[in-house]
């Protein structure tokens, strides 16, 4: 269905990919894994029309895609999510569904205009569609709802209906399970094996969640500094030792009998950071009520809890992104509650929003500097590339263009350019790799070691615990628990989805539809059709010709 042979791809002097070749069979749905900074997500973005390739071939289903626009593309029949959120969040999530259903149709403002026949038609089948999407997904309760006041395990959800009402052939998922705690990832693969079989369509799932692959995908490819490194099953790719040193890096769990690292206790400051009674909401919805938290100076605090519970809320209303209803937000011994963002932002609180909130086209370097603005004077910004080496050698290179954990790492080093007090995070982690993940989490512990306080969001529950001092558990919009991080720990994991049993699935459970059968010279499954081309390379022969012995086998029995 899809061929991609020696891909690649430069930007400058950085070789993002390098010869990359992959097929992906009807009816499958294969996992691309790797580092960040692997090339993944270009890959993606070649496939899309997003960026053209410096050099290889890309066929859908007997075309080319080389010199494809993007909107003829998805007229192909090939749709995509991006890893950072990209919907239409003044809009419904019903409409957000409608959008490109009308796109690929033929509904004008004329047609409306006039009530004709067809444009009537077309409305309301584009409405059947989208409710049935929306029943595929769960999300029919959620349909009168602007899309940009839902929860982020829920809008990935909204993304993936979006890119379903172009009606695909092949979806092409950009980290479907960032943000997502466990339970949550777990039904986005219940829903995922779903979708392909009620849509009939194939998907290409770039994803850091190995649970999700491992119980989603057929089969798998690995990616690292640009080059295939590995393929095969997923049972085979998670034991594979060079996906192993590439992809997780060294153990990172203690060993038997290790003495554990002690933080040592802090004196107890008056707080830095002082939140009392805070309710904050959006539109008619009232997210967050009575919420209370402080954080001291020097300190590590994380927030934690389900989707949808309020931790980003909290961070929005105290960092004046929004207005708070009720409560009091005190920051340094100041009233801060219902401030600007930009004046609490000059007293050296910074925040650090899901997504990363940088400017895709503009290069490391000046995204830097833009520190300079904000203080009144020039900023040396020689620290952060000490902090972050690998963004030296990337200062010309366009933000855009960075891999996920790249993109943090500027995040990051902006910040402490700004010289803070108090530095909120909301999902560091969200959409890297195990690598770049405990990287950022020693950073955190150096912001720690300079007096900097750090309040965090984050769906990486253990490692977040793990450097905190303190933790708040979020329950519905209000905290639930709270204390020292390691009493908290007990507390909160002991309850939690068994993630080493999810990791466990073998992802083969994949019941082909008849409709959904590759084509060789008989129908086919796409799992026996991958059997057959892993034969015909070992044995150096095209898979046609295997099939053909086969078959004749069978025909002479």
């Amino acid at each position: 269905m899809l061929r991609v042979r020696d891909v690649t791809v430069r930007f400058g002097g950085i070789v993002a990919l390098d010869g990359v070749s992959l097929d992906l069979n009807r009816g499958e749905i294969l996992g691309l894994i790797g580092p960040n900074g692997a090339g993944k997500t270009t890959l993606f973005n070649c496939i899309s029309g997003v960026i053209a390739p410096d050099k290889g071939t890309i066929f859908f289903e007997g075309h080319s895609l080389v010199y494809a626009p993007p909107h003829v593309r998805a007229r192909f029949g090939i749709a995509r999510t991006f890893q950072n959120l990209q919907l239409w969040g003044s809009m419904t999530v019903a409409e957000n569904l409608v959008v490109p259903m009308d796109a690929l149709g033929r509904r004008n403002t004329f047609s409306d205009a006039l009530h004709l026949p067809f444009s009537s038609y077309a409305e309301r089948a584009s409405m059947e569609r989208a409710r049935a999407i929306l029943h595929v997904l769960d999300l029919d309760r959620y349909a009168g709802t602007l899309a940009g006041d839902l929860p982020a395990g829920i809008q990935r959800r909204v993304e993936i209906a979006r890119a379903l009402a172009m009606r695909p052939r092949l979806l092409l998922l950009d980290e479907p399970a960032a943000g997502l705690d466990a339970q949550e990832t777990a039904r986005l693969a219940e829903l995922l094996h779903a979708v392909r079989e009620r849509f009939h369509v194939s998907m290409l799932l770039v994803d850091h969640d190995m649970s999700l692959v491992m119980r989603v995908c057929d089969y798998v490819y690995v990616l690292d500094f640009g080059k295939l490194l590995a393929r095969g099953q997923p049972a085979a790719i998670r034991t594979d030792p060079k996906v192993i040193a590439a992809y997780l890096g060294e153990e990172s769990k203690k060993l038997e009998g290790e003495v554990a690292t002690v933080v040592p206790t802090r004196p107890q400051h008056a707080p830095l950071l002082e939140v009392k009674q805070l309710a904050a909401g959006y539109g008619g919805l009232e997210v967050i009520r009575d919420v209370s938290l402080e954080v001291r100076p020097g300190e590590v605090v994380a927030c934690i809890g389900a989707n949808g519970a309020g931790k980003t809320t909290t961070l929005r209303a105290i960092s004046g992104m929004i207005h708070p209803r009720r409560g009091r937000v005190m920051f340094g011994g100041r009233d801060v509650t219902g401030t600007s963002a930009e004046r609490i932002a000059q007293l050296g609180l910074i925040h650090i929003p899901e997504g990363r909130g940088l400017f895709p086209n503009l290069s490391v370097e000046d995204t830097l500097r833009l520190v300079s603005n904000t203080a009144g004077h020039d900023v040396n910004i020689t620290p952060a590339f000490e902090l972050f080496p690998k963004l030296r050698q990337r200062r010309r290179q366009l933000v855009g263009t960075l891999s996920g954990g790249e993109q943090q790492m500027v995040a990051l080093g902006r910040a402490i350019l700004s010289e803070p007090r108090l530095v909120m995070i909301d999902e560091m982690s969200q959409g890297l790799a195990p690598t770049v993940v405990r990287q950022l989490f020693d950073i955190i512990r150096v912001f720690r070691e300079q007096g900097i306080a750090v309040l965090l969001v984050e769906q990486f529950v253990e490692s977040a615990l793990d450097v905190a001092d303190r933790a708040y558990v979020f329950e519905h919009g209000s905290i639930g628990l709270s204390g020292p991080a390691a009493e908290v720990a007990g507390s909160y994991l002991g309850t939690a989805v068994d993630a080493t049993a999810m990791a466990a699935a073998n992802g083969n459970g994949h019941h082909v539809d008849p409709a959904l059968m590759e084509i060789v010279s008989v129908r086919v499954p796409a799992k026996v059709k991958r059997a057959l081309e892993q034969r015909a390379e070992v044995e150096g022969r095209p898979t046609g010709a295997v099939a053909i012995e086969l078959l004749e086998k069978v025909d002479h029995q």
